[in-house]
């Protein structure tokens, strides 16, 4: 197997762990949308009373990691598209 081979190769692995990752961030933001449902219900009328103050931030943050993933995804494939 050529150097070129392996690099490839490893390149792949890369995407396949990236890819999962973006996949759980999708489960970690709907669980997180749910917690929150969960716990507005809890005091529908004073939500504030009941979320954490870093809760609404969270949905933000997961969108950011979600967007650095992509565009961690697109380099690598763009790398290996021109080896």
């Amino acid at each position: 197997m050529s150097s070129l081979d392996e690099l490839q190769q490893v390149l792949q692995g890369i995407e396949r762990h990236l890819e999962e990752a973006g996949a759980h961030l999708g489960t970690c933001q709907g669980k997180l949308d749910e917690a929150r449902q969960a716990l507005v219900r809890l005091d529908p009328e004073h939500p504030e009373t009941v979320l954490p103050p870093g809760l609404p931030r969270t949905h933000d943050q997961v969108e950011r990691a979600q967007r650095l993933i992509d565009l961690v995804l697109n380099t690598i494939r763009d790398f290996a598209t021109r080896l």
